[in-house]
């Protein structure tokens, strides 16, 4: 009897279709009177795509399915291309392509569905309303970019969509440290939190903008931040405060996020890190409120900012990444007879939330006591800000006495908390 019950996956997948073309046809009943397709021809178009897959394959005949799609394609064309000489006739000049693409999208979007291609589906719908809901304001934002600016991010689109995806995954160089793909996603993270901080500094004021992004961007990657803010402060003396201070709210989430991955994937690391983890965070805060009440602020700030990206910046950042990457390979090589610490601190130098992730994986499987993969993740953390203390002293040495000693003074704060509760159990 339960098998009378069953949903038929050709209905589950006609409906899911049909969600998915109403979904955009939705949005495209947003714009005037004159819609040319809108909610329920889109969402008819979409739905009939997963029907056409099934009758398609009834009798396993690959050419009898390609012949379907076919003509299922060249009708969603059809449409698409009669939506085009309809607003022509009418409207001639103006006529805009928009909808005439979505048509043909909502057409595809049919197919994929109809291959149980859901997730891919859904993905794709949700970034098409999205870049239809927003046709003004990305209009308001090409509009405003000035050549340079529309010239660097098509090159950060090139980045991101060409070049990634077509660089090597594996290692290129003689010690399995060297990743292409891994490098170029360091650059594109630096392009990112420049980017960042453009935009922060211009809605919301010079010293408010590098905090936000400083704190935002601790999280992705406080070494890239570190290196950002560093050459900003460096363009103007009086950035140094709040690149200072957006600095060490990096290194805040940083050991944030370290601790809480730690503890979100093993639970009992929680009461050996839990005392060093909240003296970091607690130096790292009154050296921040030092930094910020003993320094100047300001609203703005003499920095030639032309441009949201500095690819030479990023480049020479990515120097520095493969020379720390190198020095952790070569200090896990001799940290095989150091012991598990001497690795920890190594990973740390390119990846602490990596150790973070390696410290709770060997204490679920039982590899080592809490106490240890504490200790991972408290090195890990030092690592990390061993990394920032020497990029900053390459970049800015200014920083030295707000950033730098700062940060020192929390990794030692941190170890040696971690040393006195190991002692003490």
């Amino acid at each position: 009897m339960h098998e009378l019950f069953e949903v038929p996956t050709l209905l589950v997948q006609v409906v899911v279709a049909i969600a998915t073309g109403g979904l955009i046809g939705l949005e495209r009943e947003r714009l005037p009177a004159r819609k040319y397709a809108g909610l329920r021809t889109l969402a008819l178009l979409c739905g009939a795509g997963p029907v056409v897959v099934y009758v398609g394959q009834l009798d396993g005949s690959s050419a009898i399915l390609g012949l379907f799609l076919g003509i299922y394609l060249v009708l969603a064309a059809a449409v698409a291309l009669s939506v085009v000489l309809i607003r022509f006739s009418l409207e001639e000049a103006d006529i805009g392509f928009t909808t005439s693409v979505t048509v043909f999208l909502v057409g595809l979007l049919g197919v994929l569905i109809g291959y149980e291609r859901y997730f891919e589906s859904t993905s794709i719908v949700i970034i098409a309303v999205l870049v239809l809901a927003e046709r003004d304001r990305l209009h308001r934002y090409v509009d405003s970019l000035s050549d340079q600016e529309l010239l660097d991010t098509l090159k950060l689109g090139a980045l991101v969509f060409i070049l990634y995806p077509i660089l090597p995954s594996e290692p290129i160089d003689p010690y399995d440290a060297v990743v292409l793909q891994d490098v170029l996603l360091f650059v594109i993270f630096v392009l990112l939190i420049q980017f960042a901080a453009y935009l922060s500094m211009a809605q919301l004021g010079g010293s408010r903008g590098l905090a936000v992004t400083g704190l935002l961007a601790g999280g992705a990657n406080s070494f890239a931040a570190a290196g950002v803010l560093a050459r900003l402060a460096k363009q103007s003396r009086e950035a140094v405060t709040a690149a200072s201070f957006a600095l060490l709210l990096a290194t805040l989430t940083m050991i944030l996020r370290n601790v809480g991955i730690a503890v979100a994937l093993a639970y009992p690391i929680l009461w050996t890190v839990s005392a060093p983890a909240a003296v970091m965070v607690a130096v790292t805060l009154a050296a921040a409120g030092l930094v910020w009440w003993n320094g100047e602020t300001h609203e703005e700030f003499d920095i030639d900012l032309d441009s949201p990206f500095s690819f030479r910046a990023a480049a020479k950042f990515s120097v520095a990444y493969i020379a720390i990457l190198l020095v952790s390979v070569g200090g896990e090589e001799v940290a095989g007879d150091i012991g598990l610490y001497a690795t920890a601190f190594a990973g740390g130098l390119i990846s602490s939330a990596a150790v973070s992730v390696t410290a709770a994986t060997v204490l679920s499987n039982g590899g080592v006591g809490a106490q240890a993969a504490a200790g991972m993740v408290l090195l890990g953390i030092a690592a990390s800000l061993t990394s920032k203390i020497v990029l900053v002293e390459w970049v800015n040495d200014e920083m030295r006495s707000r950033a730098a000693a700062p940060m020192v003074l929390i990794g030692l704060a941190g170890l040696g908390t971690f040393l006195v509760v190991v002692m003490a159990m």
